[in-house]
């Protein structure tokens, strides 16, 4: 599920352009990423994430109010590894990486034997 805050207003930031800022995982909850964005208008955001192959394993789109946001990403059905997230507001498109740690106990012992040849 994901969750959509608005952010109080920063004089810093150009309000005549979308800006896509980091995606981030808390080290405490591996589960969900948090992107902080600003949209000059009320605008779609759509976050695709992909392995190192180009597979996908999350599309998830956000209808976004003017201003800025904060985004959260719920990551819990995709594996352990590096990913490509890549992250379209209004026109702008940029990639972000992210890795998400291994979950103690998840998955079984083949399974995280075989994870980093898949």
């Amino acid at each position: 599920m994901a969750l959509v805050n608005l952010i109080p207003n920063n004089p810093e930031i150009n309000m005549s352009e979308a800006t896509i800022g980091k995606l981030l995982i808390s080290k405490q909850h591996q589960e969900k990423a948090t992107l902080n964005c600003y949209s000059p208008q009320p605008s779609m955001l759509t976050i695709d994430v992909l392995d190192k192959l180009g597979r996908p394993f999350k599309h998830e789109k956000f209808q976004l109010p003017a201003g800025e946001n904060e985004v959260c990403l719920s990551l819990g059905n995709i594996p352990s590894g590096d990913y490509n997230a890549w992250i379209s507001l209004g026109e702008k498109t940029t990639i972000r990486g992210l890795h998400i740690q291994s979950r103690k106990g998840s998955g079984n012992f083949l399974q995280r034997w075989l994870a980093p040849f898949l």
